[in-house]
């Protein structure tokens, strides 16, 4: 499931937008199937702690949904033939308080909407998740592992194999932002970053800005003043390896366009 990731997160990157909000690309239409549900994947690799996984059940599990279904799933495995099942995930409008949390938190209803299970004809599984928006550096993978191990093991999955789960997304959002996320789980980000500044040269500046911001004090741009730009600044030194973390500081720095009045506000609805 992370090399999945991995490379959506890459295959994005070299993608051209369909618009920018600011820094962010945003490629809209998006449909995407993995094929390893392996556990390989955990909130860690994406910056987060344990609080990540309470926080999703709470948005994204409505399990009178989930649990409805359940049955309806087994019914078609006894029958062993093409159906499908499929539940909400609108945890955010029967169990958030309007009134609380960050106000830049996501208002327009919930990201994941849905999710469906497929048995096929050919006795084979599929899931499919059903999305409004997403950002695939920090906030998709965690939602991966959401899925894998909260939404999909009430289903019996071992009477038949589980071989793809399927997305679709209205829109996704590559934040330069969380190229710090990924960086750590990729062997060389270096030339990563090589091969983005040849097919998106715009989203490839942000990326350098952003990333030095990280790395450089003297780009730090105020980075200080919220909570999520230094948490991912933190998860960033703690997880990176020291010479990839030389190399890539050496890169952005040689790299960067300098300063201007141009800054973007860490500020992300996704």
């Amino acid at each position: 499931m992370k090399n999945d990731w991995i490379k959506f997160c890459l295959d994005l990157m070299a993608t051209p937008a369909d618009e920018y909000s600011g820094a962010r690309k945003i490629i809209s239409n998006v449909t995407r199937t993995f094929t390893d549900i392996s556990d390989d994947l955990q909130m860690i690799d994406c910056g987060y702690t344990n609080s990540k996984m309470s926080m999703l059940k709470r948005l994204y599990l409505v399990e009178a949904s989930r649990d409805a279904v359940v049955p309806l799933w087994d019914k078609r495995l006894k029958q062993r033939k093409y159906g499908s099942v499929s539940f909400t995930c609108h945890g955010h409008t029967t169990k958030s308080d309007p009134n609380k949390g960050s106000k830049r938190a996501s208002v327009m209803t919930p990201c994941i909407q849905s999710m469906s299970l497929t048995y096929h004809g050919d006795h084979t599984a599929e899931a499919h998740a059903f999305y409004r928006t997403t950002e695939v550096f920090k906030k998709f993978p965690a939602d991966l592992v959401f899925i894998r191990d909260v939404l999909l093991p009430p289903f019996d999955l071992k009477t038949i194999p589980l071989t793809k789960l399927t997305f679709f997304f209205a829109n996704v959002t590559v934040h330069p932002m969380y190229f710090a996320t990924l960086a750590p789980n990729l062997d060389d980000p270096v030339s990563v970053l090589e091969k983005v500044a040849k097919k998106d040269p715009y989203f490839w500046t942000w990326c350098v800005k952003w990333t030095a911001r990280y790395l450089i004090p003297e780009y730090h741009r105020g980075i200080q003043k919220y909570a999520q730009g230094m948490r991912v600044h933190d998860m960033f030194h703690k997880l990176i390896d020291p010479d990839i973390k030389e190399e890539l500081t050496e890169y952005v720095g040689d790299n960067h366009p300098g300063m201007s009045s141009e800054y973007e506000d860490p500020d992300d609805d996704d």
